[in-house]
């Protein structure tokens, strides 16, 4: 299961029960594709409403969330481990590259290739 940050379980502490499930549920499933609607069912709640409190607490919406998430994930691979940008994508759940590059650019500003060597300079 991937760590939480002592700013992340202060605020997680304080969080509507189901939404703190829904959050852990998430970090520890980070590479499976996980619909609003799962999570939403997991925690007994219907989608929008579960949106909506997601939204109230985490301050963005569960989509937004995951994409946030993973490319976090995918940064701290990129800076810790030898792993190619395709085993990246395939670990955090997209089976395609091009599209897993386009979003962390967006992310990040600069491609993983780019963010890697970045990394890598003297």
């Amino acid at each position: 299961m991937r760590r939480f940050n002592i700013a992340t379980l202060a605020s997680i502490s304080q969080m509507d029960r189901r939404i703190r499930v829904a959050v852990e549920r998430l970090h520890a499933n980070l590479g499976s594709r996980i619909s609003v609607a799962d999570l939403a069912r997991s925690v007994n709640m219907s989608r929008s409403r579960f949106s909506h409190l997601f939204k109230i607490e985490m301050s963005q919406s569960p989509s937004q969330y995951v994409r946030t998430l993973r490319m976090r994930e995918a940064q701290r691979l990129l800076s810790e481990t030898f792993l190619s940008v395709k085993e990246i994508s395939a670990k955090l759940g997209n089976l395609d590259r091009s599209h897993f590059s386009r979003e962390f650019e967006k992310f990040s500003g600069v491609s993983p290739t780019a963010f890697r060597k970045r990394l890598n300079k003297p």
